[in-house]
């Protein structure tokens, strides 16, 4: 595996929830195919998509939410080439026009219910031109791009739909050992050890901001104000949560996310951070860390798949930061691997409801039981041997969880969209 091309695909910054975001990176990429001047939109996208994006806060709109007013910003604003950082340079004015075009019902938007994982379908029409972008696969990733009936980019040009988003290390995850994924993180060079690191500042810069005022749910605030006081446990989750609260709400901030994600990237990082602080780990040992609980993320999410039912911040990068963690204090790639077995057995459960503001609940809960499950297996405990359908090694537990997933949650999305559904047409009727 290229560990350059893995990390810088796999982490990288991304401003707002990826989800809606994405929806703006698709709508941003038709717009700039488009010779017209935008008088409608259609947009379609997957239950995953739609799930995620319609609670969430979007950067630079003053807490505004949704797929759809995202979709119209990345049309009007934004920039195709900054990938997940689409809606950076949004302004005020912006925000305005697209409201203002929502209003107008200019914009038609379908959930298309037989279609999972991130798939978003922008159409652009006027001055009787058509545009239509797909994004597939991966959050970046543009799948085909068609202009007025000819298709200008296409599936067969991406090299096996690696696209813009970067390659498919999917195959090559899935056929690694601990020892190899171990041994991975330990041979990153001093470039890649500088860009683990600076996923640590810029994901402690949102933490400080959501532990400094009510932010979202508060929830990182009032756990380190109220909980913690010297435990280093509780400093965990509460900092963690403190990052997730600040992104949430849509804060104008960007993230290091991890596999696709903000919020495995807070997981995936911020319990080392804070525990390489603490105990005065050197910054080689800090990045090393990093880089197994990505690399271990990466490998619960080839098994599971980009966007699940079952919570992916908590099940794929709680079990990387645990893995991380062990390493971090001093551990064995076999007490790394039953670490984030152990996590697996406390957390396989959680359900995915979309992205919100209680995302920042999940969060916290996350990075504690992965400290949690890295200091039980140092201490001789944690998982020894099978229990339930979790086994003592990662690609058991990775191929469990996926089955679990697929199967037994792969009516739940669809479940949760006519939840959400019947509440929005509940709440119009009011």
């Amino acid at each position: 595996m290229d560990l350059h091309e893995f990390f810088h695909n796999e982490v990288k910054p991304a401003l707002g929830c990826t989800e809606p975001v994405s929806v703006a990176f698709c709508a941003a990429v038709a717009a700039s195919h488009f010779t017209g001047v935008m008088e409608s939109m259609r947009l379609a996208m997957s239950v995953n998509i739609y799930k995620n994006g319609r609670d969430v806060g979007i950067p630079g709109t003053n807490g505004l939410r949704g797929n759809e007013l995202a979709a119209v910003l990345g049309a009007l604003a934004g920039d195709p080439s900054k990938g997940l950082l689409v809606l950076q340079n949004v302004a005020p004015a912006d925000v305005k026009k697209a409201v203002a075009f929502l209003e107008g019902g200019h914009q038609e938007v379908e959930v298309l219910k037989d279609v999972a994982g991130v798939y978003s379908e922008v159409t652009l029409r006027g001055g009787g031109h058509e545009t239509t972008a797909v994004v597939k696969g991966r959050h970046d990733q543009v799948w085909s791009v068609t202009v007025d009936g000819e298709e200008v980019v296409s599936p067969a040009a991406q090299d096996g739909a690696s696209g813009a988003g970067g390659g498919d290390y999917t195959e090559e995850l899935r056929a690694m050992t601990i020892q190899q994924l171990w041994d991975a993180a330990s041979s990153i060079d001093e470039e890649l050890a500088a860009f683990m690191l600076q996923g640590v500042e810029v994901n402690m810069h949102a933490a400080d901001l959501g532990m400094c005022k009510h932010v979202g749910m508060g929830v990182g605030k009032a756990t380190l104000e109220h909980v913690c006081g010297k435990d280093l446990a509780c400093r965990v989750r509460g900092t963690a949560a403190a990052a997730a609260d600040v992104r949430m709400s849509g804060a104008d901030i960007p993230v290091m996310s991890s596999a696709g994600s903000g919020n495995h990237g807070l997981t995936a990082i911020l319990p080392i951070a804070v525990v390489a602080r603490a105990e005065n780990k050197s910054d080689r040992e800090m990045a090393e860390a990093l880089a197994l609980s990505h690399l271990v993320t990466g490998f619960i999410k080839a098994y599971t798949g980009r966007l699940t039912p079952i919570c992916g911040c908590s099940v794929a990068a709680g079990a990387g930061a645990a893995a991380g963690l062990v390493r971090l204090l001093g551990g064995t790639p076999e007490q790394a691997e039953r670490a984030a077995s152990t996590l697996l057995s406390s957390l396989m459960g959680m359900l995915c409801d979309g992205a919100k503001g209680s995302c920042a609940l999940k969060v916290s809960t996350a990075s504690a039981e992965a400290w949690n499950a890295a200091n039980l297996v140092l201490d001789g405990s944690g998982i020894q041997e099978s229990q339930g359908v979790v086994g003592t090694d990662l690609k058991t537990s990775a191929m469990a969880l996926a089955e679990v997933s697929a199967k037994a949650f792969g009516e739940l999305d669809g479940v949760l969209v006519d939840l959400m559904q019947a509440r929005d047409r509940a709440s119009q009727a009011r």
